[in-house]
């Protein structure tokens, strides 16, 4: 119900008499501005008695505004508190299938990685012949970089990204290039320079393997 009343307060509000009174000196006052002159000390003084009564409508006007707003955004803050735990829940959630997903993921990748280095092994060793090692690597399957179900799909994708080093640990002469370039504050931009291939001393680029999922 009192969601309900708060809606009929918001659409029946602004057909009150009191909205009305502050609409028509708001009003008022833009004719009364647009048609000042200011040319003597007199209507200086004027001016300024005309600014006195604007700040107060304006105080009149914010004080009947937050009578409207005032429970409305009680009523969003008090939403946001109730859905947070739960978004948080299902965002935790997402991170643990994720997360198991590329743990599997690695662990073929691991598996296939000491394959393919027992076979140039052999090829090494003259246990096994080159065209016969390629063969077998060939048959190694790689792990999937997409996966459809019956519903949703996810994709394995390589994604940049930047590890900055501690000012403290950078010696003087990449401080003084820091300095000059304006990266100093190791703000995003110096992030972004370096994914764009600009060398940024303390600065590591690296990719690292995120899965996007996407519901269909």
């Amino acid at each position: 119900h009192q969601s309900n009343n708060m809606t009929e307060t918001f659409k029946t509000e602004p057909e009150t008499k009191e909205i009305a009174v502050v609409k028509t000196q708001a009003t008022k006052a833009l004719t009364a501005a647009q048609e000042l002159e200011i040319k003597s000390p007199e209507q200086m003084t004027l001016a300024t008695i005309l600014l006195s009564k604007m700040k107060t409508v304006a105080k009149m006007i914010k004080e009947r505004k937050e009578t409207i707003t005032r429970p409305l955004m009680e009523a969003l803050n008090s939403s946001r508190d109730l859905f947070k735990p739960i978004e948080a829940n299902l965002a935790d959630a997402e991170r643990v299938v994720k997360g198991k997903m590329l743990d599997y993921q690695q662990v073929i990748d691991a598996e296939n990685e000491k394959k393919r280095l027992a076979l140039a092994k052999k090829v090494e060793t003259g246990y096994m012949k080159p065209e016969t090692a390629v063969a077998k690597m060939e048959k190694i399957e790689d792990a999937p970089t997409t996966v459809q179900g019956s519903v949703g799909a996810i994709t394995f994708r390589n994604v940049k990204k930047v590890r900055l080093a501690e000012l403290g640990t950078l010696g003087g002469a990449d401080l003084e290039y820091l300095a000059k370039t304006g990266l100093i504050e190791w703000s995003s931009s110096a992030r972004m320079e370096a994914l764009k291939g600009m060398k940024v001393p303390g600065a590591e680029v690296y990719e690292e393997k995120v899965v996007a999922s996407r519901s269909t």
